[in-house]
């Protein structure tokens, strides 16, 4: 009987879609990335901690394929859906104003490669809020 309930569990567990980094993000830092071929996490230092966030809400709100599941005044959890095969990665956002830092996580669900596109989300983010090009 014991086998049996480990096995459910173990079931729902790799089936089940919640993230934990997702779980863990609230914490004062976004996670490291464990699988580096598939996680990209950044910080840009920024003079405006605030403003930059605002921005970056704003540049991910524009974005296709990217809806922001949750959001508070320090943090952003969105799901961006790949343009090829619509996998969902995870993309998360936390501004540290006492560091002057806002951290920036883009991880896939599923593989262990993206080909580049978590690395691409945050680089066209990046260029995106630091030239004002965010609507």
């Amino acid at each position: 009987m014991n086998n049996l309930i480990t096995l459910f569990t173990t079931l729902i567990l790799l089936t089940s879609n919640i993230n934990s980094t997702v779980l863990e993000a609230h914490a004062d830092e976004l996670p490291e990335c464990v699988v580096t071929t598939h996680c990209v996490r950044v910080n840009w230092e920024v003079s405006n901690a605030q403003e930059s966030f605002k921005k970056t809400l704003k540049a991910i709100s524009n974005t296709p394929r990217t809806k922001v599941i949750e959001q508070t005044d320090s943090y952003i959890h969105a799901e961006a859906k790949t343009k090829w095969m619509r996998y969902t990665d995870d993309l998360l956002v936390k501004a540290l104003p006492e560091k002057g830092i806002i951290q920036l996580r883009s991880e896939s669900r599923v593989g262990i490669g993206d080909n580049g596109v978590n690395k691409k989300r945050i680089e066209d983010l990046a260029y995106r809020v630091m030239t004002n090009q965010i609507n």
